[in-house]
């Protein structure tokens, strides 16, 4: 599922130049996150007839510390939960897009659903339901 909030547009942009990309982030993204992390999530779960406590496992694309913190706070989170996608942010810094695979890397061993959650340009939230097979 996906959430843009068109009124942010400009808060992460992706411009190609003849030196490549070039990625304009403002540090309000925390702030717009927080106005929708809890709706996503609710609606994602609430679709699958789950809450926040069946969740295993959370892949939160680590663009910061304070989204991660974001995340943590509104959906109620412990710290231990987010401890993936803090170790990927150490270790590895915002790879952009691919942080949240690195994230699931790290989640690999766990039984049962996992959230995967990643942002982008518009701002955009996005977030999907990996269910075990």
């Amino acid at each position: 599922m996906a959430r843009t909030d068109p009124s942010t547009a400009d808060h992460m942009t992706w411009d190609v130049t003849d030196l490549g990309f070039r990625m304009g982030l403002s540090p309000r993204v925390p702030d717009v996150l927080s106005r929708h992390v809890g709706s996503v999530v609710d609606e994602l779960l609430t679709g699958a007839g789950l809450r926040v406590e069946d969740v295993a496992g959370w892949a939160v694309h680590p663009g910061g510390p304070r989204i991660l913190d974001v995340v943590r706070d509104h959906l109620g989170l412990a710290e231990e939960q987010l401890a993936a996608s803090r170790h990927v942010l150490a270790e590895h810094g915002n790879c952009s897009s691919a942080t949240v695979l690195l994230v699931l890397e790290e989640l690999a061993d766990v039984d049962g659903p996992v959230v995967a959650m990643a942002f982008g340009p518009g701002l955009t939230l996005y977030a999907a339901l990996l269910l075990p097979s």
